[in-house]
């Protein structure tokens, strides 16, 4: 009582509020479902957008291919807040298991919360089976997995690239449950452009460098482009024997050294052939 008189609390307009009082905090109801939390007089928010521009594409680039040895993955690694960026350094690819590599885009706690479920199914499979699921399969969980959440605020694309019984494979799967397989995929804001300078350079059967350059050039190119990428270039490699990561490379010094080897190149082009002696 002696902390309710001198902060002036009235109780029961606290235990009451009228509907133009002001309060620090908006009213809350808890819904049916478990652990969904819901504002008390925005119900159909989600159904009722404002009028403008629709909402940006995830703000981010992520791109994977196959080459002569497996899988080459790259992502940038700017996370985003809106209009700010949050962080220059995450990490946008993580590991499912050994053999087996994720790369999101969209909200990066749902991201990181499937992740953790994807990896847990995974783990309970090969409990029950002796073995790890395939590409596909672990897609087809993922796929399961987020259905339920279709037509919700969840925002999640997760790019599974993996090395199974039958080889490499890269599955993308969306929040709404929608799973597609390619030899090509890039996904975020920056992925037009990553897949411009991809489709320009890719040949089937690459080896190891003509991949990495090809995707360390089609971030940067990306990076350069889209304002919801940049920071730094993350490579990675699946194999057969597993998954590693290059050192990571700042995508501003990246682009630069790019830009300079092709004016070197072009320079080089230029220059008239030697005369051929008889």
């Amino acid at each position: 009582m002696a902390l309710q008189n001198v902060c002036g609390w009235d109780i029961d307009s606290s235990v009451q509020p009228t509907r133009n009082s002001l309060h620090p905090f908006p009213n809350m109801i808890v819904s049916h479902a478990p652990c969904v939390l819901q504002r008390a007089h925005d119900f159909s928010s989600s159904h009722h957008r404002s009028a403008g521009p629709p909402p940006p594409e995830h703000g981010t680039t992520t791109l994977a291919f196959l080459y002569a040895d497996g899988v080459a993955v790259a992502t940038d690694s700017r996370s985003s807040a809106g209009k700010l960026v949050s962080s220059p350094d995450s990490r946008k690819a993580f590991l499912i298991h050994s053999h087996l590599l994720a790369t999101t885009s969209g909200s990066a706690a749902d991201c990181q919360f499937f992740g953790r479920v994807l990896a847990r199914e995974c783990r309970l499979y090969q409990v029950r089976n002796g073995y790890m699921p395939s590409v596909r399969g672990a897609a087809r969980m993922l796929s399961v997995l987020m259905m339920p959440f279709r037509g919700t605020k969840v925002c999640a694309a997760v790019t599974l690239c993996g090395w199974d019984r039958d080889g490499p494979c890269i599955c993308y799967v969306y929040n709404d449950g929608t799973r597609i397989c390619s030899d090509i995929l890039s996904v975020g804001s920056g992925s037009p452009f990553a897949y411009s300078i991809i489709d320009d350079g890719y040949k089937p059967g690459m080896k190891e460098e003509e991949a990495r350059q090809l995707a360390r050039r089609a971030v940067c190119h990306a990076g350069r482009r889209d304002a919801y990428s940049g920071g730094l270039v993350d490579v990675y490699w699946v194999r057969e024997g597993g998954c590693e990561m290059d050192p990571r490379e700042d995508l501003s010094q990246l682009y630069e050294c790019i830009v300079e080897e092709k004016v070197l190149t072009n320079k080089l082009q230029k220059l008239p052939a030697p005369e051929q002696s008889l």
